[in-house]
């Protein structure tokens, strides 16, 4: 017999919305752009505010009247930032590996608030030229591969409203642009079991990437290659083998760390 979710509790899920307003790109808000991304009421908005304010979840700047997170989560960081060295630990050799036998950049990239970072980066080391990429930076979702993945797995869990609040911003001429095309890459993606992105977030650049779900089916990280696009046909067969045969081995780490 199928089990039967258990259904959020709506105060607290309200309460997550708000602080997921908060990225990299946007530290600090009114109570009015809150209530915009939220879709809450002002003043449903307000109270819940307020009372992440009370537990300093959230702090308010007297000045401007702008929010931002609070110093609640600097005593949680150190945690955070344990639990990402141990994956990174385990999963090091792997996209070091990757790097070397393709000659590109290869990267581990972690979910966190709704966000996905790269938290480790290979680089080939006898290759002439390769891309540099930019630890814990918030890339557009719509635009990369593993955002892509992470946009799959958001929907799938309920936030379809999401398509219509990104921003669909155009970086090259073969960006998405439309919920629509999102719609129709994301539904490939599922099917496939990896997402691709192609000059889409820079000319003559491209990326994969694969995911790995926990145990309760969300995306928990993702391995992914960043290449120039035209060496891409050559090695995508054996490169997809290659980093799926890596997330088998993760998963079977995983599970030994669990049981241990």
């Amino acid at each position: 017999m199928e089990k039967k979710l258990q259904k959020p509790i709506q105060s607290i899920q309200r309460a997550v919305q708000i602080l997921d307003c908060f990225t990299p790109t946007d530290p600090s808000l009114p109570l009015s752009a809150i209530s915009e991304k939220t879709g809450l009421n002002i003043n449903t908005t307000r109270g819940l505010v307020n009372t992440l304010l009370e537990n300093q979840l959230l702090l308010r700047d007297h000045e401007t009247g702008c929010y931002k997170l609070g110093y609640y989560f600097v005593t949680k960081a150190s945690m955070i930032r344990q639990d990402i060295d141990r994956y990174v630990e385990l999963f090091k050799p792997l996209v070091d590996a990757a790097a070397e036998k393709y000659h590109f950049s290869a990267s581990l990239q972690m979910v966190y608030q709704n966000q996905i970072f790269s938290v480790y980066c290979a680089y080939p080391t006898k290759q002439a030229y390769y891309i540099v990429m930019s630890e814990y930076t918030d890339l557009p979702l719509h635009a990369t591969s593993s955002g892509k993945l992470l946009l799959l797995d958001q929907i799938t869990h309920g936030r379809k409203k999401l398509l219509d609040q990104l921003e669909y911003k155009a970086f090259t001429p073969a960006s998405i642009r439309s919920r629509e095309q999102l719609e129709a890459q994301l539904k490939a993606i599922k099917k496939n079991g990896y997402a691709t992105e192609i000059e889409e977030f820079v000319n003559d650049v491209g990326s994969l990437a694969v995911p790995l779900y926990d145990e309760k089916g969300r995306l928990l990280l993702t391995l992914s290659a960043t290449f120039f696009v035209k060496s891409l046909p050559k090695i995508k067969e054996d490169l997809l083998k290659d980093f799926q045969k890596a997330i088998e081995t993760w998963k079977l780490t995983l599970r030994k760390g669990e049981n241990q």
